[in-house]
């Protein structure tokens, strides 16, 4: 089983890490990115356009396992390491089952993931993008909050 990063977008952008002009741009903030966060494993970055990341979802953090045939076998819209680890390892579980023979069929589950959350973490993180990134974070909170929710989607208890 191999894993990429998928750099896709500047979740939040600001003075110091703007939304990308040109892939020269876009790549220096994924090494960056790289640096910053001691990435080892191979990085891909989409194109200017978002031609993956639209495929994919537009979500700034989601996490897909995908299998040899392209299928996806697991999506989060938040990427936490336990919850992919466990997802990893019922997928390699399930090859296992089908090693020895027994018939499995596909079918479609939810989970409620629960993963660490700091504000204040957080805050410090959009505070590297700049200013205009905590500014327009704040805003779109209060967007969010005066919205309604995700249709079909698991709304956790907060």
């Amino acid at each position: 089983m191999r894993s990429v990063f998928f750099y896709t977008r500047e979740a939040h952008p600001g003075e110091h890490f703007p939304a990308h002009r040109d892939m020269a741009q876009k790549l220096a903030h994924a090494r960056a990115f790289i640096d910053r966060f001691g990435i080892e494993r191979p990085v891909l970055v989409d194109d200017l356009a978002g031609t993956g990341h639209r495929l994919y979802g537009l979500l700034p953090n989601m996490t897909y396992v995908i299998g040899r045939g392209g299928r996806v076998l697991f999506r989060a819209d938040w990427t936490d390491p336990p919850t992919v680890e466990a997802a990893i390892r019922y997928v390699i579980a399930a090859r296992e089952r089908r090693r020895e023979g027994l018939a499995l069929k596909p079918f479609y589950a939810e989970l409620l993931g629960y993963r660490w959350s700091s504000q204040a973490a957080f805050m410090a993180g959009l505070e590297i993008a700049g200013p205009q990134a905590v500014s327009d974070f704040r805003a779109a909170m209060a967007r969010w909050a005066s919205g309604t929710p995700l249709k079909g989607r698991i709304e956790p208890p907060e």
